[in-house]
């Protein structure tokens, strides 16, 4: 019997907190957009984060309930993340909430290398986030629209190769490959293989392991061994024996489940 007389009693104490809410002039919370930027770059993907401002004007907290939205890149639509739970916007205070999205490169365009040749994507957003009050949950709509910076490919160099060992039958060479990272944010980098061909002979595979993270802005050289057997390649054989000769490398460089090709070339003085 107390039970039944307190579920109707639950409905009844609502309605009346809604009423004093609403009496004692409650606003609507306001929401505002600040940025978009890119985080956990990759040559693959990255993550799109859209950044709002939650303004509650009332002495009461608030807090996030829901969010539903919709974001495009480059007219795509990408798969849409939630917020961490728990979000509390004080009263009287403000609060960003931060909408992540998934990124795939290879969704966007037919050649992630073709991509990542412009500088930048355009995107559109729209939905609402929805917070909890004591009113119940009141949802704010928004749209954003604007341009994100697409990462640009490392540049490789192929600097001078260097002779490790020298027979009358082959010869094992060090080649040292420079990576340079021209974003302004770090960029992982997996494995670097191609052919490697000396006077337009294809003498050898070339094979990295892991390159490993490039920092903003920063460097990396890694020397690969290759071997190059004479009896395939006779012009390399003169060439390296006379101690200059024409070098160049077909590769593909990989990071985030991308491979992205690419070709350096230059004259070496082996005799240096």
């Amino acid at each position: 019997m107390k039970r039944a007389l307190l579920m109707l009693l639950v409905p009844l104490c609502g309605c009346s907190l809604l009423r004093e809410m609403s009496a004692s002039g409650f606003q609507k919370p306001s929401l505002s957009f600040k940025d978009a930027s890119l985080s956990d770059v990759t040559l693959g993907g990255a993550t799109v984060n859209l950044t709002f401002t939650v303004q509650n004007p009332n002495s009461q907290g608030i807090s996030l309930a829901e969010t539903d939205y919709k974001l495009f890149l480059e007219g795509k639509q990408v798969v849409a993340g939630k917020p961490p739970a728990g979000l509390h916007i004080a009263g009287g205070g403000s609060s960003d909430v931060t909408l992540p999205a998934q990124v795939r490169f290879a969704d966007l365009a037919e050649s992630v290398a073709d991509l990542l040749k412009k500088d930048e994507a355009r995107y559109r957003a729209e939905g609402h986030i929805g917070v909890d009050t004591p009113l119940g949950i009141v949802p704010l709509p928004f749209t954003a629209e604007g341009t994100l910076p697409l990462p640009k490919l490392p540049s490789v160099s192929l600097e001078s190769p260097r002779i490790a060992s020298l027979s009358l039958t082959q010869a094992t060479l060090e080649v040292p490959l420079t990576l340079a990272n021209p974003n302004v944010f770090p960029l992982p980098v997996g494995a670097v293989a191609g052919d490697l061909s000396i006077e337009g002979a294809q003498v050898g595979r070339l094979a990295t392991t892991e390159v490993g993270r490039l920092d903003a802005r920063g460097s990396r050289t890694v020397a690969v061994p290759v071997t190059v057997r004479f009896a395939d390649a006779y012009a390399a054989a003169r060439a390296l024996r006379e101690g200059k000769a024409h070098v160049a490398l077909d590769a593909h460089l990989s990071s985030g489940g991308a491979s992205v090709p690419f070709h350096v070339e230059r004259d070496v003085d082996f005799t240096r």
